[in-house]
């Protein structure tokens, strides 16, 4: 199995650490100005979702990221010692959240009627206390919380993840958060660029060798 110091002598491994963490910076210092000053003032669409029509929208922004940071930290703790499973999913997010950035300008549309904004006590620290309503095709949350369970070696702990996406969609259209398009296109696009960024970033062989828990 690979280990970090193997990871650290590579350059294989280097490049992939470099593009993360840059991606990383990335979000962290530039996603608020597009979000602010690129999607905000575009015009985009209104749906009419006949789903979101079935719930009076109800804020469930502690059970969402409970357990999305829930998953996040059991992935980390339990693969701690497995960089290619670490580094896989780390820079499949990477890839997800740069393809969002291109889906969101190109697919803007107009927040769902009733929408409570969600609130993420950790993200509020970088983005502003506003919030942002239209960062929606496709779903972020719903594309890590599946990302995560496709990155997990446990497959008892990939079913639980898998079945959290499933409530939490589920959540998110009653909070109004999301058009029911994008918590759909989320775990299909989640998939793709999980499987071509594990081959493009040369972490196909580093991730093969699966085994059962």
């Amino acid at each position: 199995m690979t280990s970090w110091k193997e990871v650290f002598k590579s350059l294989r491994g280097w490049l992939v650490i470099v593009f993360c963490l840059s991606t990383l910076l990335m979000m962290v210092f530039y996603m608020p100005h597009f979000y602010r000053e690129i999607i905000g003032p575009k015009k985009g669409f209104i749906l009419n979702d006949p789903f979101l029509e079935i719930f009076s929208p109800m804020d469930w922004s502690l059970p969402i990221f409970s357990m999305l940071y829930l998953a996040v930290v059991q992935t980390v703790v339990t693969n701690i010692k497995k960089p290619e499973v670490l580094l896989l999913g780390l820079s499949a997010y990477c890839a997800i959240n740069i393809f969002r950035m291109a889906t969101m300008y190109i697919v803007t549309l107009e927040p769902p009627a009733g929408m409570i904004l969600l609130a993420d006590p950790i993200s509020s620290i970088a983005y502003p206390d506003t919030g942002f309503a239209k960062d929606l095709f496709f779903s972020g949350h719903i594309s890590t919380l599946v990302l995560l369970a496709l990155a997990d070696r446990n497959y008892i702990a990939r079913a639980l993840k898998i079945a959290g996406a499933v409530l939490m969609a589920l959540l998110l259209a009653w909070q109004h958060v999301h058009y029911t398009i994008d918590l759909v296109a989320a775990p299909l696009v989640t998939y793709g660029i999980f499987l071509i960024t594990r081959k493009v970033l040369g972490l196909t062989e580093m991730a093969g060798n699966q085994q059962k828990p």
